[in-house]
């Protein structure tokens, strides 16, 4: 679906940057070399190409997520795996790339000061990147939440509810963090919403649900 997608800003660490998702034919050895290298500081994700930049997008038990941005604004998901906890859901309408292993996270706890907790075993999973908010909690701007968030997701959850019973039907593990309101150019699929990007511009586009991890 990425194929044809006009580039859109997204922030990193409080640098706004244009970016676009990569192609699967774009996903190259050199990517996967310099995964490879990657390293963690208190959940903030550093590889040894100093022109790629990372965000972090969140954590449970079993793994933690970023976004990637290659040098050529090129961007990507990368899910770090925990040890001996994944469960190996699936991403429902989108891919992965061949997963790699990245010694550096091997034994690296998510929380050094907690004793228990998410502790990755190195692996490393990286996916298309899938740009919108969870189910339960849509954005009018991804700057800062305010009263029309409610509004907003409360009207897309009535309007996709049928999509959503649809994952929770046919896979396990179906809840609110892991199928997204995905953001979308205004000629694809979806519901049309009013709303903001990074750079606060307003514009109408297309919102559809897309399911990264169930089982």
């Amino acid at each position: 679906m990425e194929s044809g997608w006009p580039m859109f800003p997204l922030n990193f660490n409080g640098q706004v940057r244009n970016v676009e998702k990569i192609k699967p034919e774009e996903f190259s050895g050199s990517h996967r070399e310099t995964l490879r290298g990657a390293w963690l500081e208190r959940l903030e994700l550093h590889v040894p190409d100093q022109r790629w930049s990372t965000a972090f997008l969140g954590a449970g038990e079993e793994k933690a997520v970023f976004c990637v941005r290659d040098e050529k604004d090129r961007v990507f998901a990368v899910e770090a795996i925990g040890q001996g906890s994944y469960l190996n859901g699936r991403f429902v309408g989108g891919h992965y790339f061949p997963e790699l292993d990245a010694p550096r996270l091997r034994n690296i706890k998510a929380y050094p000061e907690s004793l228990l907790g998410l502790v990755f075993s190195g692996k490393m999973k990286p996916r298309e990147f899938v740009h919108g908010y969870e189910w339960g909690r849509f954005q009018f701007s991804p700057r800062q939440s305010g009263w029309v968030d409610n509004l907003l997701t409360n009207w897309l959850q009535t309007l996709l509810s049928s999509q959503f019973q649809e994952f929770f039907s046919r896979y396990k593990d179906v809840h609110d963090r892991n199928v997204m309101f995905e953001v979308r150019p205004f000629g694809e699929r979806g519901v049309p919403v009013l709303a903001k990007d990074w750079t606060g511009k307003l514009g109408v586009f297309k919102v559809g649900l897309q399911a990264i991890d169930v089982r």
